[in-house]
């Protein structure tokens, strides 16, 4: 589970997205630079698409810590997107999930916790690699307003959180020495802003990015049940892999109650 990030630790934050810059910059990259994968406009929707590659399944859990997971059952990897939260947590999630699916080699072996904590810094600092690639000059050539506006703007413009966008914002402000939007973000990161989706309609921005889908979807792996049916109708562990599917939902359900 991803640190909760506060006006106190946010100074951390950046000195570990440092340490580890260079290596997940790279690695995003290579995403960004594949024209095979690159097809897609929407960086949201990409993540969706390569995550229904690896099964993915989403559901609405009211949990508002729980934003998703990669569920390991037995050998296999399935990610899953709590789509309780708003569209712009998922779409965030959805590429912090596609992180350890890819290049994530420690943490489902649960052998170092130390080690498992930092591929959750690299998996926040992927995901953000991956949706907030120059936010700092959209949010620089912004027109004059407050500041809580001009993350607002920045949220519909990239499609990402709003802690997500401070981060970034304020990571640039480090490299460039500007205290005075330091200042401005620390003030500002650990409000709670329950009026979110009324403030971007007062600003004209569509707010289907900040309310929940609860989208209830697991029909990739469905459809590959049924695949799997057609082509081999004499075998006889379909009915398995259906309740299987039921069993991974009812244990999803289960772990995430634990978790409040």
């Amino acid at each position: 589970m991803s640190e909760i990030i506060t006006a106190s630790n946010i100074d951390l934050v950046i000195q570990k997205n440092n340490e580890i810059a260079d290596e997940v910059s790279a690695q995003a990259l290579k995403l960004q630079t594949n024209t095979s994968i690159m097809r897609v406009a929407s960086m949201p929707q990409l993540a969706l698409l390569i995550l229904q590659g690896f099964g993915l399944v989403q559901m609405p859990i009211e949990d508002k810590y729980w934003s998703g997971a990669i569920y390991v059952k037995e050998g296999k990897l399935i990610p899953v997107i709590n789509t309780a939260l708003p569209r712009a947590n998922q779409y965030f999630t959805a590429w912090h999930e596609i992180y350890h699916l890819l290049f994530d080699r420690v943490s489902f072996d649960h052998i170092i916790e130390n080690d498992n904590m930092m591929e959750e810094r690299k998996a926040e600092y992927f995901a953000a690699c991956m949706l907030l690639r120059e936010v700092d000059r959209y949010f620089t050539e912004l027109p004059a307003m407050d500041i809580i506006s001009k993350v607002l703007y920045c949220m519909s413009a990239f499609q990402a959180p709003y802690k997500a966008v401070l981060i970034a914002l304020y990571e640039v402000a480090v490299r460039s020495d500007n205290e005075k939007l330091k200042s401005q973000i620390k003030e500002i990161i650990d409000l709670k802003i329950d009026d979110i989706p009324e403030r971007f309609r007062a600003l004209g921005l569509d707010d289907s990015l900040v309310t929940p889908s609860y989208v209830v979807n697991t029909s990739y792996l469905h459809e590959q049940i049924k695949k799997s049916e057609e082509a081999n109708p004499e075998l006889k562990y379909h009915g398995d892999n259906e309740a299987f599917l039921e069993n991974i939902m009812k244990e999803i359900q289960l772990i995430t109650r634990g978790t409040r």
